[in-house]
């Protein structure tokens, strides 16, 4: 039976990662018109989540947070 999927293949700088992600967050966005917001709300509750992490991570060393 045929799959039919969309797929974003993407190459990415990672010298200049911020404006890259920024990118392919951007093109995905294109895909999902009318659910950007709550994409992008979901988006940032995982990186704060990752920062939370990091965080106490860089407590556990004993290091200043940011």
């Amino acid at each position: 039976m045929a799959k039919i999927t969309q797929h974003l293949h993407a190459e990415i700088d990672v010298s200049q990662p911020v404006p890259e992600l920024c990118t392919v967050i951007a093109s995905v966005l294109q895909s999902w018109t009318g659910r950007e917001r709550e994409i992008l709300i979901e988006l940032s509750k995982a990186i704060d989540g990752h920062l939370k992490v990091l965080d106490k991570e860089a407590e556990k060393r004993g290091k200043p947070i940011r």
